[in-house]
Formats: structure tokens, sequence, C-alpha cells
């Protein structure tokens, strides 16, 4: 990564698939989620175009249903106002994962990032009194220490 480089989304995301199967091929993996957690604050200037990128997506996700039988999310993340989101909400719908707009100075960058085991805790249980909770995990701002919890609200 250099400032002021180009951005390439294809190249990202190519990498990512490569890293994935990777990873459960040297079975490095718990077995149950696979989740991509994408970050931009720019536009992709390099590399194919959005359309090409969400055509690399689909054939990956694919490739791991059929082989692996795993299920892939994106969960994207567009950073301040030049970020590009279109592409982003583009690429995190075509897996049915979250797209979240984080802006410039107000925006809580590692609340939304934390975010993404919410959907993976909804389809858990099957009642709304069934908790899921998250291993506690170090904040690397700081020494605290977090534990979260999700559970399904019945709204009548």
């Amino acid at each position: 990564l250099t400032e002021g480089g180009a951005t390439n989304f294809h190249a990202g995301f190519q990498q990512a698939f490569y890293a994935l199967e990777r990873t459960i091929e040297q079975e490095y993996t718990s077995g149950c989620n696979v989740a991509i957690l994408f970050m931009t604050d720019g536009v992709n200037t390099a590399g194919p175009e959005t359309d090409e990128v969400l055509y690399l997506i689909n054939k990956s996700t694919q490739r791991l249903k059929s082989l692996y039988s795993r299920d892939t999310k994106i969960f994207t993340f567009s950073l301040g106002a030049q970020a590009d989101r279109l592409a982003t909400k583009k690429i995190a719908c075509s897996t049915n994962g979250i797209w979240t707009p984080v802006d410039d100075f107000d925006g809580d960058l590692v609340g939304a990032m934390a975010s993404y085991y919410k959907l993976f805790a909804s389809g858990l249980g099957n009642e709304t009194d069934f908790t899921t909770w998250v291993e506690p995990y170090e904040f690397i701002s700081s020494a605290d220490r977090e534990c979260k919890a999700s559970r399904a609200v019945d709204m009548v």
C-alpha cells in the first residue's frame, strides 16, 4: 500500500479469495462462516470496472460454495465522502452482506466494523430468547476488552 496510489477493487478481491481458499484447504478455519471485510476511502481507479469485480465475486463465492460448502458474505465500509458508495453497496448486496458508510470526522469505524457479527448471529437461533455471544477481544488502541452479545427482538 502506498499513499496516493491507485485503488484496485478487483486485485483486492482476487487476493482475498485466494487467501480464503488456501486457509480452507490448510484447515486454518473454524469451518463455520466466511466473511470478507472490505473498506475503501476511494474510488476504483485501476483494474477492471465494477461489473467485472461483481463477476469475480459471484464466481469466487460460487466456487467456495461448490468446492467447500461455504457461504461467503462481504461487508463493505465506505470511509469518508470520497469513497465510492454505489460500488461498495453493490458489492455487499451481491453476497447478502452489509454496506456501511463511515463519515470522515464523526464516523465510528470501530463500531461499524465490529457490527458484522450481527448478520451471522441473526441466523443462529430460531427463537427470540436465543442470545449469541462473541468471545472477548482486546482493542488495538487500548488494553480494554469487549464482549459482544446479540439477541433477536420480537417487534409485535
